[in-house]
């Protein structure tokens, strides 16, 4: 079975962070419930890696930069420069967004927009508002985010973005 040029640059990518970090490969087996002969293949490019293997390698390995190296390899992406992009792909649990998303959540749940609004300004503690501002912050970061994803996808595929935004108001919205 041979690999394809993509799965013998992810192994070799493994396989050099292995090497730098000096991880021992029966022991990295046994955390990994596989065998020794085959973490080794997998690493040196002659057995292929499924998307869970990928995943579980990348987790084992815990280094940021190896994971966004081996994320744009197997998507052909330029290496992304924004770490805080979140998805549901399963490749997020590469990048570390499971516990970034997980953070977020933990913030927005306690400042659900709602509440917040019904508290008036002199009830705020200095360390609430600082949090509140640190929510806020990266709030604009996801704005800014969305925004740049919808007009690339609009540009992509000739969509005139204001007719868009047109069309998204005058429909129904069942938020």
């Amino acid at each position: 079975m041979a690999l394809t040029k993509i799965e013998t640059q992810v192994a070799a990518i493994f396989r050099k962070e292995v090497d730098r970090q000096d991880l021992n490969q029966r022991a990295m087996a046994l955390d990994l419930n596989d065998s020794p002969q085959n973490i080794s293949h997998k690493l040196n490019g002659r057995r292929r890696l499924d998307i869970d293997g990928v995943v579980n390698f990348a987790e084992y390995l815990n280094d940021p930069d190896t994971d966004f190296e081996v994320a744009a390899t197997l998507f052909h992406t330029p290496r992304p420069l924004n770490r805080k992009r979140r998805d549901r792909h399963p490749l997020s649990k590469m990048v570390g967004q499971d516990k970034e998303e997980m953070e977020r959540i933990e913030k927005e749940k306690k400042y659900e927009i709602w509440d917040l609004l019904s508290i008036s300004h002199e009830e705020l503690e200095s360390s609430e508002r600082e949090e509140i501002l640190e929510w806020l912050l990266e709030l604009k970061d996801e704005i800014s985010s969305e925004i740049a994803v919808f007009t690339t996808v609009c540009e992509r595929y000739c969509f005139d973005s204001r007719e868009v935004i047109k069309m998204a108001e005058s429909r129904e919205r069942n938020d």
